[in-house]
């Protein structure tokens, strides 16, 4: 007998899945734009020191949503995009922290993985999308 492996069901790639959320909204009339915040840093660890200060002072806020979502009226929503499948434990404690602190200045932000969520997550705000 042989053994037969069972192919794994493709999961689309973080980055194909803000894409499409970004599409999609645009689609909406949501002004979106992603906010490349983090990132390898290259170089020596001297390099990698310097340069990570100097992104810092540059206002880098580690655990930042990777989207900034703002509706035709003005309101603010940030989107957090995990790929589908994603664990809690996936989302990062800076990530939780910096979303916690979001909250607390009364802004709305939302965990997405697809763009059906992130269009409903939108709408749980209040948005007429």
């Amino acid at each position: 007998m042989s053994a037969t492996k069972t192919a794994k069901p493709l999961v689309p790639l973080e980055a194909a899945v803000q894409i499409a959320v970004i599409d999609r909204l645009r689609i909406l009339g949501v002004w979106t734009c992603h906010l490349q915040n983090e990132g390898r840093i290259e170089g020596t660890a001297h390099q990698r020191m310097i340069r990570g200060a100097r992104r810092k002072a540059q206002g880098v806020r580690t655990g930042a949503p990777d989207l900034l979502c703002v509706h035709r009226d003005g309101r603010v929503a940030w989107l957090e995009v995990k790929r589908p499948g994603y664990r809690p434990s996936d989302v990062k404690p800076a990530q939780v922290e910096c979303h916690e602190d979001l909250r607390e200045r009364n802004q709305h932000v939302a965990i997405v993985t697809s763009q059906d969520e992130a269009v409903e997550a939108l709408r749980g705000f209040g948005w007429r999308i």
